[in-house]
C-alpha cells in the first residue's frame, strides 16, 4: 500500500513524520510511519473506500464468492445506481465550493473584473 503516504509514492519509507505531532495530538499514531502495524490500522480506516456508501465488504475470496452467490443482478444494479447518484451529488458539491472558493479569490485579486 504504498500511496497510504506521501512518501510512500516517491518510495521512500520513513519510520516516523519529519514534523512533530501537535501537543495535544501526541496519543494519535505517526500517520507516515510505514513500519509500524497500529498506525497503519489506525490510520486505514480513514482511507476514501471506507467512507463511501454503497461499497460491499469481504474478508477473503471465499467471503466474496459467498455475497456474490447470494446478490440478484437487479440487486448490482441497485447497488451501481446509488453509487453513480452519490458520485453525481458529490461532484456537483465540490463544483459549487470550487467556484466559490476561486470567486473569493477573483474579488480579492488585483486583476479582478470591476
Amino acid at each position: 500500500m504504498a500511496e497510504r503516504t506521501w512518501a510512500g509514492v516517491f518510495r521512500k519509507r520513513p519510520s516516523k513524520s519529519s514534523l512533530p505531532s501537535h501537543p495535544s495530538q501526541t496519543h494519535v499514531p505517526d500517520p507516515n510511519n510505514e513500519y509500524d502495524k497500529e498506525a497503519i490500522r489506525y490510520w486505514i480506516k480513514f482511507a476514501d473506500f471506507y467512507q463511501i456508501p454503497h461499497i460491499t465488504y469481504y474478508d477473503s475470496a471465499r467471503d466474496l464468492a459467498e455475497k456474490l452467490s447470494k446478490t440478484t443482478l437487479s440487486q448490482l444494479q441497485q447497488i451501481s445506481a446509488r453509487m453513480k447518484e452519490y458520485n453525481a451529488n458529490v461532484l456537483e458539491k465540490l463544483m459549487r465550493k470550487w467556484k466559490q472558493i476561486l470567486t473569493n479569490i477573483a474579488k480579492l485579486s488585483a486583476n479582478a473584473p470591476h
